[in-house]
């Protein structure tokens, strides 16, 4: 196994990564600042244009927020014309969430726009290092995945960790003096 967690050059993935969720986070918030809406309805918008019609829970727990938040947000976007209510096809105590025809455009515009801009980032590189990219980055979308649905795991190896910082001289923050730039901020 190779150890990605130090050093420079290919080991320093993870910050790369980093980099890379923050750019894409700044990409979405440029969206939203564009179309006049936040960033919980930009990624709402998006989730109904990969995934079609979505329960108002399952919209709520993808963006982190509790049910009457998520139906804030969707009251947000019926408002603007951007998304619909329907019956549940199968469950009478449900609604579906679902694009108009006008959300449907701006999803599918955010959605060619991004491609577009990943695909200009990327041309010009060989087949092979663009398949061997996607593998990696599955990869990696599966672990952090994993790494997101066992909470029980997660709990235990952070306050772990949090034990271990907070028997570490150093500041309020609980990060050590000399951790070096970057640690311990997000």
């Amino acid at each position: 196994m190779v150890d990605v967690t130090e050093g420079s050059g290919p080991a320093d993935v993870p910050d790369r990564m980093r980099d890379l969720v923050l750019a894409v986070d700044a990409y979405r918030r440029a969206y939203a600042d564009v179309l006049g809406l936040g960033v919980g309805e930009v990624l709402t918008i998006a989730d109904l244009g990969r995934e079609g019609a979505r329960p108002v829970a399952i919209l709520a727990t993808r963006l982190g927020v509790t049910a009457p938040a998520g139906t804030a947000l969707v009251d947000r976007l019926q408002t603007k014309g951007l998304v619909v209510r329907r019956p549940h096809p199968s469950d009478r105590r449900s609604v579906l969430v679902d694009l108009t025809p006008r959300g449907r455009r701006v999803a599918d515009l955010m959605g060619r726009l991004f491609r577009e801009d990943v695909q200009a980032a990327l041309d010009g590189a060989p087949v092979e290092h663009l398949r061997e990219l996607a593998d990696l980055l599955d990869g990696l979308a599966a672990v952090l995945r994993h790494r997101a649905g066992d909470v029980n795991r997660l709990r235990r190896r952070l306050l772990r960790a949090d034990t271990a910082i907070d028997d570490v001289p150093g500041d309020a923050s609980g990060v050590p003096d000399d951790a070096g730039p970057g640690v311990g901020t997000s």
